[in-house]
């Protein structure tokens, strides 16, 4: 388990809407793959499991030995490696990076390993909690513990492009996801799900999804 997760957001309505429709008969390297809480994977959506589906071809890696050894036993094609430092010798049509960027500190590792294994015209895809949602801010309000206890930082749409930018990528898709399930036994989790329709995407939806490419220019 990659660290304490109090309130679960629905990974298939992000897959189906910002990422199945570029992953679908492609080679893929889904980096961070396992999942948040690897002994749930069998219970519900979990993005690697959709991803494989997809995909032409997909390579899950991620930094978890014991829970990559698990899926490797399970048929899955995984490989051990540090997203801040991969050197894998090969290239992939869509590189993955579904809610991860926000548990790493070495973003100038992430960026250069994506730039080394993404092919020619290929794509990036990050997604990661949207920090402009207003109901994350509501529940610090409120001293709420959310979301993941892991997290190093928050990212917007401009953080992420700025940050892409500078490693020459340029975004070509932003998209902000309503991803809060409503469960009536959540008071908060229901006013989430209330903000993510009422309010603005911005500042409203709970996922920010970005995909982007080389800028060649």
């Amino acid at each position: 388990m990659r660290a304490n997760e109090t309130r679960k957001r629905r990974v298939e309505a992000t897959f189906e809407r910002c990422i199945k429709p570029h992953v679908s008969g492609e080679t893929v390297l889904d980096v961070g793959c396992v999942a948040h809480d690897s002994e749930k994977r069998h219970d519900e959506a979990w993005l690697h499991e959709l991803v494989v589906r997809a995909a032409g071809d997909a390579l899950g890696v991620d930094v978890l030995e014991d829970e990559l050894a698990d899926l490797e036993a399970a048929g899955y094609d995984v490989v051990h490696g540090d997203a801040q430092d991969l050197a894998l010798g090969e290239t992939f049509d869509v590189i993955v990076v579904g809610e991860l960027i926000e548990h790493l500190v070495d973003f100038d590792g992430l960026l250069r390993s994506i730039d080394d294994h993404l092919a020619d015209g290929g794509e990036v895809i990050i997604t990661t909690p949207n920090a402009m949602a207003v109901h994350w801010t509501a529940l610090r309000l409120l001293d709420q513990e959310f979301v993941n206890s892991g997290h190093t930082c928050w990212f917007d749409a401009t953080t992420v492009t700025q940050l892409l930018e500078r490693y020459g990528f340029e975004p070509v898709e932003i998209t902000y996801v309503g991803d809060c399930r409503l469960t009536l036994a959540d008071p908060l989790q229901v006013g989430g799900w209330l903000c993510e329709r009422i309010l603005p995407d911005r500042v409203g939806k709970s996922t920010l999804a970005v995909v982007a490419r080389r800028d060649d220019e």
